[in-house]
């Protein structure tokens, strides 16, 4: 029969009634809205000077000159980048912390509370169809309730898993870059260091030399304003000294820029002075005796781009592998709970309910094959990359070895320069010549050999930075992780050692060129006092050249002259000149052809000398002396 039931009633609403939940909620939503509130000034200036507090804070004194070794240890322990890195690794533990109670059971607890304006009665039927006339009710209209327990799901404690796995290798990572940031820092110190070492070094030398500038310029214009020379002359004078003065300011400028660079490296306070420590930079070259094949398996085995590509592998690995089939496997649930309910209308008002449920995707288990596709094309694209991070690293460590290769090479040719720029203020110093022009040229010597010591520092700057060039290129930590937390002297003293031994067994000093010694032996074509005076004159040419004349020598340098073509008061000589080593092999043979005025006076006989020695001693040195870089080589 079709269900009725008595007439409803409804109590009487109004239109305020109806309109004050809603008036109600927006002036809720109104009190809730949100207004831009700008810090103001005071906490700003808190913040900075906190800050700059916090910078500072709980760093050692500088006490004394700072050491390269001292300069590492204080930035591998105040460095701000450097801390940065190692508060993200602290990061990555505790994100890995957080994941591992994903792993555990969701353990639940609630509590709730409803309230009616009425009372729920309802009108009930009984088994042959008809409704009940008086209505009833089984819930009191405030009723407090009550739940607590645990659901476990087998789906989600595995992507739960595979989960934190991942995050435990991004940890990793965050270590490797960590690793990376801290040779990345001691390479940037190393070349900070000398250049910093460079501008403490000549500095005050150019500022000296920039008030000799600013003198004569001075002196100038009062000559030209007592015309004493003319304007022309005077004009072209200043102009010279005012290029001298800009050529020394920009040299200036970049080394007091170093010097800052270093302090906030080191995380020095901007206004503190420092003095730094280090052996003259004119030292014995250092040639690179390191095996590279050692430096590729090493890098290989260390450099942090590689270990962290290997994490990487295994992150995607369980992204596109585990996690997606996991993913289609069936979902299996169980969960407990104990109930309560202050419902008096309840037989039981408390009770325990346990339920498992087991579902399945089907349309999921076709996507199966796609799924084994993408992960195996994503294992061939993740090797290929390891690949050519591996060919890039390799290139990298014979780019480094080069690299300091030619920077030996250049800066040799500074030092030369140097020399020849001191010689030739010399010679103008001891001039005996005074004037604006003599002056002139001496102040502009001073000058060029002062930006020729301010190049070779540079240069040898970038010498030393090539040495930890080498040494970034193959990855190696110089201090394990357990000794950053030692003391800042321990720090320095193990960072030292630790550095002098890995460059000892690959660097080594450079020996001074030194020249064989030869001894001398003639042809019977020529008088003995003609031999005697080609013999002074190879002799002469060979101590200017540091070549040794001794009877036991290995090598032996025969001349033989011969005279032919007699042309009026005109001949023409030859003298051939053979040096053989000790087995009688001729390494060097040398053949000089003049046209002689007859007679034939010593002056020639020693020219002629003079000619065979000169290409003796230049083929001699071309032997011995350290070959040009790889790259630098013509054939």
């Amino acid at each position: 029969m079709p269900f009725s039931h008595p007439a409803r009633t409804h109590p009487p609403l109004t239109v305020a009634t109806g309109l004050l939940p809603f008036a109600a909620m927006l002036v809720i939503m109104t009190g809730c809205s949100v207004t831009p509130k700008p810090i103001p000034d005071a906490l700003h200036i808190e913040r900075s000077r906190t800050d700059v507090e916090k910078m500072y804070a709980a760093q050692q004194r500088v006490e004394g000159k700072i050491t390269l070794s001292q300069a590492t240890a204080r930035a591998i322990r105040y460095n701000m980048d450097y801390r940065t890195r190692m508060m993200e690794q602290a990061w990555s533990l505790g994100q890995l912390d957080v994941a591992n109670f994903d792993l555990l059971p969701k353990m639940t607890i609630s509590a709730g509370y409803t309230d009616r304006s009425n009372a729920a009665f309802g009108y009930g039927f009984g088994q042959d169809g008809k409704v009940t006339t008086n209505p009833s009710a089984s819930q009191e209209r405030a009723v407090t309730t009550s739940k607590s327990g645990f659901s476990w799901s087998l789906l989600d404690f595995g992507l739960s898993y595979y989960r934190a796995r991942q995050l435990a290798d991004q940890a990793l990572i965050t270590e490797e870059r960590r690793r990376k940031a801290m040779q990345n820092l001691m390479q940037d110190v190393r070349l900070s260091f000398w250049r910093a070492y460079v501008a403490q070094q000549l500095l005050p030398e150019m500022g000296r030399l920039l008030r000799e500038l600013d003198r004569n310029a001075f002196r100038a214009k009062i000559i030209l304003a007592q015309r004493l020379l003319t304007p022309l002359q005077i004009i072209s004078y200043r102009r010279s000294l005012i290029d001298l003065e800009q050529q020394l300011a920009n040299r200036a400028t970049e080394l007091a820029q170093s010097r800052v660079e270093f302090a906030q490296l080191i995380n020095l306070p901007p206004d503190q002075t420092y003095e730094l420590e280090a052996p003259s930079m004119e030292v014995a070259m250092r040639d690179f005796v390191g095996k590279v094949e050692v430096l590729d398996q090493l890098a290989l085995e260390n450099r942090p781009e590689l270990r962290e590509e290997g994490y990487r592998v295994r992150i995607a690995e369980l992204e596109k592998t585990r996690m997606q089939l996991q993913a289609i496997l069936p979902g299996i649930s169980v969960d407990y709970s104990y109930n309560t309910s202050s419902n008096k209308y309840l037989l039981n008002g408390s009770w325990a309910a346990i339920g498992a449920e087991a579902a399945a995707n089907l349309v999921k288990l076709f996507s199966l094959p796609a799924v084994n596709k993408s992960a195996q094309a994503q294992k061939q694209m993740d090797e290929a990359r390891r690949m050519a991070q591996a060919a890039a690293v390799l290139a990298q460590i014979r780019i480094a070895v080069t690299r300091y290769d030619v920077l030996g090479t250049e800066y040799q040719y500074w030092q030369d320069a140097i020399e020849d720029d001191k010689r030739f203020l010399e010679t103008l110093t001891a001039s005996a010549n005074v004037g604006v022009e003599t002056e002139l040229e001496l102040i502009r010597a001073k000058a060029k050999l002062l930006s020729t010591r301010v190049g070779a520092g540079l240069a040898y700057a970038n010498l030393e930075a090539a040495v930890g060039r080498i040494y970034h290129s193959v990855g190696l930590d110089v201090l394990p992780r357990e000794m950053m937390r030692n003391d800042l002297v321990a720090l320095t003293t193990e960072l030292e050692t630790r550095i002098q031994t890995w460059e000892q067994q690959n660097f080594s000093d450079r020996k001074p060129l030194a020249l064989p010694a030869v001894s001398l032996a003639y042809a019977n074509r020529v008088a003995p006092e003609v031999r005697a005076q080609i013999q002074k004159s190879i002799a002469d040419i060979f101590k200017v050249a540091n070549i040794d004349l001794r009877s036991d020598a290995d090598l032996v340098l025969t001349t033989d002259v011969e005279l032919s073509g007699e042309m009026g008061s005109k001949i023409m000589g030859r003298i051939t000149g053979k040096l053989r080593n000790k087995d009688e092999q001729v390494i060097v043979e040398i053949e000089q052809h003049s046209t002689l005025t007859y007679p034939v006076n010593a002056r020639q006989w020693s020219a002629m000398g003079e000619a065979v020695a000169m290409k003796v001693s230049e083929a001699l040195n071309t032997r011995i002396r350290k070959p040009l870089p790889e790259a630098m080589r013509a054939d």
